[in-house]
């Protein structure tokens, strides 16, 4: 509670909102489309639960636009499955993270195992 938390890949913000609403912190969110991070500061700032926590920052989680240290917590949902580089991401965020915070991801995957004619 009450620190500054990362949202790498974050749309428009939802779940970003919610964070900053029911954890009662600040939330940065980023994400590369110009569109989304319009839309989503104009749904931020018309919420008042919200209006001062949150905020969404164009940029590219291959190059983020933050200092170090910058963020008590980080997470990703489904964003950055994407990077054409997983491990220069995971390196960029882990960079602007203070020691000891946490990266939380929710992605999907495919691996070796993946068999494309089982049905379940």
């Amino acid at each position: 509670r009450e620190g500054h938390v990362l949202d790498v890949g974050c749309g428009i913000g939802g779940p970003m909102r919610n964070i900053a609403r029911f954890l009662n912190c600040k939330v940065t969110g980023l994400t590369l489309n110009p569109y989304q991070v319009e839309r989503g500061n104009e749904i931020c700032a018309r919420d008042p639960t919200v209006s001062e926590t949150t905020k969404l920052v164009q940029g590219d989680f291959m190059e983020l636009p933050f200092e170090k240290n910058s963020f008590q917590a980080a997470y990703a949902i489904e964003a950055t499955c994407h990077a054409p580089d997983r491990v220069k991401c995971y390196k960029q965020v882990y960079d602007c993270l203070q020691p000891g915070a946490r990266f939380v991801l929710y992605e999907w995957c495919m691996t070796d195992k993946y068999d494309p004619n089982n049905p379940d």
